[in-house]
């Protein structure tokens, strides 16, 4: 069965994913090895870069070896390890991530830029104050920081060419592409079966059954996950009330919209804002003065 990751096929497919995607900053590290030594790291998400010498990274698919200025980023558990082939130090930060469903899951094992520096020098600078020269990195400020640094990590990954091929549209069907892409852009919307056919220049029957075979959910179910995950997003970045947001994205009711919100979460649109605010906030009272 083909998977839809992200909709868009043009250039706004890679800014969807993006704007799905939040980090929270959780530490930092220097390592200095000398050669022979291992540095063996736990199974949360990290983003490193070699600052002197090389390195081989094992456990994460094969070996590769990372000399100065190359940046790996890990978004997902895994545990791995850095083996130093000379006297090595390598800059490191450990994220969790914020916000989960296909943008996640859309992301690949590792993304590995070479000369990471060159080619994005202002992300490559940013971790490096963020690592070694920021007083207090915990907090909103850390976690701004550390989203940008792996977004443009993303963005510098696909431009580069180094993106397995159709990453962002894993379909062959570029009239289910555009009605998915619609939805998208206007989530709000009451969309119907026969609208999004006539999208997709298909008829009502064809559509549907082509439309569950690309993406595994049926349009109506398609539509209410996606209108959650920018539910969830709404809730954890904006001020916006649960009864505005619930017309927004097309509920007759913020009854209904929080039935719908609490059958795929777990939770009410009101808990999950509390506790999607929680982490930064607890980060930034208990950060050391």
């Amino acid at each position: 069965m083909c998977t839809v990751t992200v909709v868009d096929p043009g250039p706004g497919g890679l800014d969807e994913v993006l704007a799905d995607l939040r980090w929270r900053f959780v530490q930092r590290d220097v390592f200095v090895l000398a050669p022979g030594r291992w540095q063996f790291l736990p199974g949360e998400p990290s983003a490193l870069i070699v600052s002197e010498g090389l390195v081989r990274v094992e456990g994460l698919e094969e070996p590769e070896d990372l000399a100065h200025g190359d940046f790996l980023f890990v978004p997902h558990a895994g545990r791995f390890a850095l083996n130093a082939l000379s006297d090595a130090r390598v800059l490191r930060i450990q994220l969790a991530p914020v916000t989960a469903g296909g943008a996640m899951a859309a992301l690949p094992p590792r993304v590995l830029l070479t000369e990471f520096t060159r080619h994005a020098p202002l992300a490559a600078t940013m971790m490096q104050h963020l690592v070694e020269e920021c007083p207090d990195p915990h907090g909103v400020q850390g976690d701004r920081v550390s989203t940008l640094i792996a977004s443009m990590a993303i963005e510098s990954w696909h431009d580069r060419g180094c993106a397995p091929k159709r990453w962002l549209l894993r379909v062959d069907e570029p009239g289910i592409a555009q009605a998915v892409a619609a939805m998208h852009a206007e989530p709000g919307k009451d969309w119907t079966v026969e609208a999004l056919a006539r999208i997709a220049l298909a008829s009502r029957s064809g559509f549907a059954a082509r439309f569950q075979e690309a993406t595994g959910l049926t349009p109506g179910r398609y539509l209410t996950k996606l209108r959650i995950e920018r539910a969830q997003r709404f809730l954890a970045e904006q001020e916006i009330s649960v009864g505005a947001l619930a017309r927004q994205l097309g509920y007759r009711s913020e009854t209904a919209f929080g039935r719908a919100f609490r059958r795929h979460t777990g939770r009410t649109p009101s808990q999950w804002r509390r506790a999607a605010r929680v982490p930064a906030v607890e980060t930034a009272t208990s950060a050391p003065g």
